[in-house]
């Protein structure tokens, strides 16, 4: 049996899925591991066996190997070859007494074998013999989907660099699961720094001479309407809200129709006692 499984790699194009291979658990012989004993290991696809394999429990006093006979098609020739080998086994405690079984696997790298200890052993769609899933380089399923639409987050990281910069692939496959790593929440708090020292808060209040060319009113009238605080600015360099517009333009109407000052301010001040407080234009007379 010298050297067995020491040419498999020369077949894989690709990674093996798991799901693709027979796969012989320690877990279901353990109850068996008695010497002497022997039986069937099965794989049922539907109602229809696939494989089967005849085994042993070899040893005297204790279990030492499992004995495997099965029949496999060579991958070259396609014809049926018949299989009979040893695989050993060895024990670790446990911590409430008694001992755990496991699996060596004996497939070669090069010349040495690779003696892992392993729980399960696996037979790859075209391999000889049974070994562990390091030696077969076998994947799961989950992480070759996983990976799948890794072209697509790394497309959308180097978008996001500019905001974000230093976003992952990582990065963006929480975000689209509604999640946040830890790098990420870095850059976020990073951005927010940057735009809350790039923030005005006045950016859309209007500008002196932005006001006047929305309410009529001139540059004197401001100056005479701040003096009796009708029309104030919301900041020191002369800004003003964008809704004071509206307001500016009713002072210009009246000043327009030869209010007095006194008269605008008794009315701005009087009118929400009045039963309509935004009757316009006022009355004059009113007032």
């Amino acid at each position: 049996m010298g050297g067995f499984g020491s040419t498999r790699w020369n077949w894989h194009t690709k990674k093996t899925q798991v799901e693709e291979c027979l796969q012989f658990h320690i877990n279901t012989i353990k109850k068996n591991l008695k010497p002497g004993y022997g039986s069937v290991m099965s794989w049922i696809l539907g109602d229809k066996v696939t494989d089967n394999i005849r085994y042993r429990v070899i040893g005297d006093d204790a279990p030492i190997a499992i004995r495997l006979i099965y029949k496999s098609t060579d991958r070259v020739t396609k014809e049926s070859v018949d299989y009979d080998y040893h695989v050993y086994l060895t024990t670790t405690p446990l911590y409430w007494g008694g001992v755990r079984y496991w699996f060596v696997c004996q497939l070669l790298k090069g010349d040495i074998p690779c003696n892992r200890r392993v729980g399960v052993l696996y037979l790859p769609p075209g391999g000889r013999y049974f070994g562990c899933r390091h030696c077969y380089d076998l994947t799961y399923r989950s992480c070759q989907e996983s990976h799948m639409y890794n072209g697509l987050y790394q497309r959308l990281a180097i978008q996001m660099q500019h905001e974000y910069p230093g976003c992952t692939l990582r990065d963006i496959k929480y975000l689209l699961e509604e999640k946040f790593t830890p790098n990420m929440e870095r850059l976020a708090a990073e951005r927010y720094i940057r735009d809350w020292q790039d923030y005005d808060p006045y950016e859309h209040y209007l500008t002196l001479d932005e006001l006047c060319k929305r309410s009529g009113l001139s540059h004197a009238d401001l100056i005479q309407l701040e003096e009796v605080r009708l029309l104030l600015p919301d900041t020191p360099d002369f800004r003003y809200r964008p809704k004071l517009g509206g307001w500016g333009r009713k002072l210009a109407y009246l000043l327009g129709e030869g209010w007095e000052l006194d008269e605008i301010k008794r009315w701005a001040k009087g009118r929400w006692k009045t039963e309509n407080p935004r009757e316009w234009p006022p009355n004059r007379l009113d007032w």
